[in-house]
């Protein structure tokens, strides 16, 4: 079972909030970073703003609406949005009238998360050159993925024998059959059924887009594919640790077993409920403080620590669900074996590439991961794990002495990914295909003969591996070079 462990989502959180574009934003954004009063706690977030007299600032933010905050406790920075960044893009495409500017421009929309807006970039550049190698690649990707799948309710009947869960709602799409208890109660103006069920979807054809945009069109699975969704992180424990004690630490995970997803939802946890609480506490004092000295300042705390609540239990599922999500397609479109491990560090990198990390929004596939980024550089200034033999070997994800270190083992994980989808994405292609091949007991040095018969000298590769890395920036990065 591919499983993923994180840390805890709140301490993201407290570190940064960064909460990034989806489709549907607007493009004029500022960033504003927040402090919550007497606390430690800052957060970064992307919205509109407008400043009302001295000392307010009214902030606009894309999913959960209008707030006002208390001038003395935020910092704006100008910075160029993903937005702005992809639209300059496609102005220059608007203007040279260039499919190769069209596909950069739609390769730039993916990495934002911004489907319609890949499309369209795919649209104009078929009217250019329908014949273009990549073109024709990315119209029979779009007409593979858009095949209707049929009846969906024998699939609804063997999910519902195969888990016992017989009692739970289901919601269906073009790909997914759905089994949840959730609350129909809507938020905004999906419920989280919904909501979960159309990040999905966005993860599934943002997937194999990618592929076709790169070079390769892998087959769609010809059924749907099966996901639970629990309520309550305590059903899922339930029901995760019955298939694998294993799963006791799991914040989701896929059974290429059974061929299932499974999540929570986020906001069931105990810090996330306590939390919560503490939010609503807060609007009970922000009443009790009407008509007094203190009213604005207490209303002012109340909103901003709830706005921070519902960002967190938001982008939690939206990072786990994307994981997962790709775990499962990566075992039903043939790139990586559905029934072996293989090569845990292809798996987990491959799903850390397309994963959306908390603090990100529905950011797209490809973009710079901050926290995976983060545990790379810890484990690249940690002279015990830090050669690239420890990552292709997977020794640093079974040699972890603790489970801080077999989260950070993730990090290098993706960053290797990263860099050689950026780089050598023929190359990396086929090598799933070798280590599809791999027994689960292969040894690590067969391992590491593997990947170099593929890739070539590892001293080299390693040296542009690291050099590369160094110039990648987050957009916290961005923001903050913005601020100076």
């Amino acid at each position: 079972m591919k499983v993923i462990l994180a840390k805890s989502h709140l301490h993201s959180v407290f570190f940064v909030c960064a909460v990034m574009l989806v489709v549907g934003q607007p493009s004029h954004a500022d960033f504003v970073s927040y402090r919550l009063p007497g606390t430690k706690l800052v957060a970064t977030f992307e919205g509109k703003t407008k400043v009302l007299g001295g000392r307010l600032l009214e902030f606009t933010h894309p999913t959960f609406g209008t707030m006002i905050l208390n001038l003395d406790d935020t910092t704006i920075v100008k910075a160029p949005t993903r937005q702005e960044e992809f639209k300059r893009l496609l102005n220059k495409a608007s203007k040279s009238k260039q499919i190769e500017d069209y596909l950069e421009a739609a390769r730039q929309a993916l990495k934002r998360g911004l489907l319609k807006e890949f499309y369209e970039c795919c649209s104009a550049a078929h009217r250019i050159n329908p014949e273009n190698a990549t073109v024709r690649r990315l119209v029979e990707a779009r007409r593979k993925v858009k095949q209707p799948l049929g009846d969906s309710v024998g699939v609804e009947r063997a999910l519902r024998e195969t888990t016992g869960l017989s009692k739970l709602k289901v919601e269906v799409s073009s790909h997914y059959v759905l089994l949840h208890d959730t609350s129909d109660k809507k938020i905004g103006r999906k419920t989280r059924s919904q909501a979960r069920i159309e990040l999905l979807e966005m993860v599934f054809e943002s997937y194999f887009m990618k592929f076709a945009l790169d070079g390769i069109v892998l087959e769609p699975p010809r059924e749907y594919m099966m996901v639970l969704l629990f309520a309550e992180e305590k059903d899922f424990h339930r029901y995760s640790t019955l298939l694998s004690p294993e799963l006791k630490m799991a914040a989701g995970f896929w059974s290429p077993k059974d061929n299932i997803g499974v999540f929570y939802d986020q906001g069931s946890t105990p810090a996330m409920k306590q939390w919560s609480a503490v939010a609503e506490e807060m609007q009970k004092s922000k009443l009790k403080a009407r008509g007094t000295a203190i009213s604005q300042d207490m209303a002012h705390l109340a909103n901003s620590f709830g706005l921070i609540i519902k960002v967190a239990r938001e982008e939690s599922d939206i990072e786990v669900v994307s994981h997962e999500a790709t775990h499962q397609l990566a075992g039903n479109s043939g790139l990586l074996s559905r029934g072996k491990i293989g090569a845990r560090w292809a798996h987990e990198g491959l799903a850390s590439y397309f994963e959306t990390p908390a603090g990100a929004g529905w950011g797209g596939i490809g973009a710079v991961n901050q926290t995976r980024l983060l545990d790379y550089r810890i484990v690249t200034n940690d002279p015990r794990r830090n050669k690239l033999e420890l990552v292709i070997s997977d020794r640093l994800f079974y040699a972890a002495r603790s489970q801080d270190e077999a989260v950070e083992a993730y990090g290098p994980a993706w960053a290797l990914t990263y860099f050689l989808m950026e780089t050598r994405f023929e190359k990396l292609v086929a090598y799933y295909q070798v280590c599809s091949q791999f027994e689960d007991d292969l040894s690590p040095s067969s391992r590491i003969t593997a990947f170099a018969t593929i890739f070539g000298d590892l001293g080299s590769l390693e040296r542009e591996f690291h050099l590369f890395m160094e110039t990648l920036k987050t957009d916290k990065d961005r923001i903050r070079e913005a601020s100076r």
